[in-house]
């Protein structure tokens, strides 16, 4: 299961976001330090090649992470999220860590967990996290094996789930699932269970940022029947559940895609609360309100400085967050709970396009939900 989040106006984190919701002004900032990583997941959306990387890019050295942190300072930033890639994969992790760390910065970090050289565990040591977001890819070596390519991944991550355990350091975990992994969701499931933590599940996967001929993501996500159908099952009932896709993704024949009506229609906002008080700097760059929305009309901090992009991306704000007009009128508008802009984009190019992918997904799940009673459907970790 997943722990939700409630939020209490007496505690001084909750305050300051609803302050920084008031007034627009940035909270917290993601710094995608590296495409560079570890593991060679084929469905990863950041990981490249620094050949691959080459024409979108360079990394940003440390001076200028640096000099960018004092801008976010005095901008009002307080929680930094690094990720990548990998993060800790980028040249002099444990010194730009540990110059943010000093700064002030609460600091969380995005990581699979596989890559913790004694130098990496020695800074944490000295400043923990505040929070780590791992991601798993299996419930045995073979499968990090078969999807990414490191035939000792799980220990590796296991040890250092422990190691950050030990510090006191909270970690939180998510399965990312693709065909080559789903049957392992029951031992996924036992895994977290014995290490004491909440998990989520992820089953959305989507095409490389910077095209899909960069990985191999579509062909190796979930159809549209297997995410529902993971959706309203346990672990142990997973390899029977899938028996059932095939028949549940022909229903899909009598499925019309969402289409926008004849006529203009309102323009109505689609924003998330995330997008008046934080952003996304890409490690080449380039930034936006979100690492989802960060090929899309980029904004240059490095270039302009920081001020002047959030700036900007809040000019472009009421354009860039708007409901498309088939998803204003579509039956299924309640029940659709991952048709953000950003993952619009990710799916289609377009923020103001509805991904067919996400379309047909939510149809099947409302399906699969309804030919059950609520005393039969599951409680299972959300599915996004």
């Amino acid at each position: 299961m997943i722990e939700k989040e409630v939020w209490e106006p007496g505690r001084i984190g909750d305050r300051l976001k609803m302050q920084a919701i008031r007034s627009r002004r940035p909270l917290s900032c993601a710094l995608e330090l590296t495409y560079r990583c570890n593991f060679r997941c084929r469905m990863c959306y950041v990981r490249m090649t620094d050949a691959q990387a080459a024409p979108y890019g360079r990394l940003r050295t440390v001076e200028e992470w640096l000099d960018m942190a004092h801008q976010l300072l005095e901008a009002g930033v307080l929680y930094l999220t690094l990720t990548g890639g990998e993060c800790t994969m980028y040249p002099d992790f444990e010194r730009l860590y540990e110059e943010l760390c000093r700064m002030g910065f609460q600091i969380g970090l995005m990581s699979n967990a596989g890559a913790y050289t004694d130098s990496v565990r020695d800074v944490f040591r000295r400043f923990p996290p505040m929070s780590v977001s791992v991601t798993l890819y299996g419930g045995s070596n073979e499968t990090y094996r078969n999807v990414t390519g490191d035939p000792h991944g799980l220990d590796k991550v296991l040890d250092n789930i422990r190691f950050l355990q030990s510090l006191g350091v909270p970690v939180k975990l998510s399965f990312t699932m693709v065909r080559q992994n789903v049957l392992d969701y029951p031992e996924v499931a036992r895994l977290c269970t014995e290490l004491g933590l909440t998990y989520s599940l992820i089953t959305d996967v989507t095409p490389h940022r910077m095209g899909p001929a960069l990985s191999d993501a579509l062909q190796c996500r979930l159809s549209p029947a297997q995410r529902a159908l993971v959706a309203c099952s346990k672990p142990r009932e997973i390899a029977e559940a899938l028996s059932e896709a095939p028949a549940l993704e022909r229903e899909l024949e009598h499925f019309p895609l969402p289409s926008a009506p004849e006529g203009p229609l309102p323009r109505v906002p689609d924003a998330c609360i995330a997008s008046l008080t934080s952003c996304a700097i890409c490690w080449n760059g380039d930034m936006q309100t979100c690492v989802s929305l960060n090929a899309f009309h980029r904004v240059k901090p490095f270039e302009i400085g920081f001020e002047a992009a959030w700036t900007q991306l809040m000019a472009d704000h009421s354009t860039t967050f708007l409901r498309p007009a088939a998803c204003q009128v579509c039956p299924m508008a309640g029940d659709c709970l991952h048709n953000c802009p950003g993952r619009r984009f990710e799916g289609t190019g377009s923020p103001h396009e509805p991904d067919p992918y996400t379309c047909q997904y939510t149809f099947l799940l409302r399906l699969c939900q309804n030919r059950r009673s609520k005393a039969d459907v599951p409680f299972s970790p959300p599915c996004t």
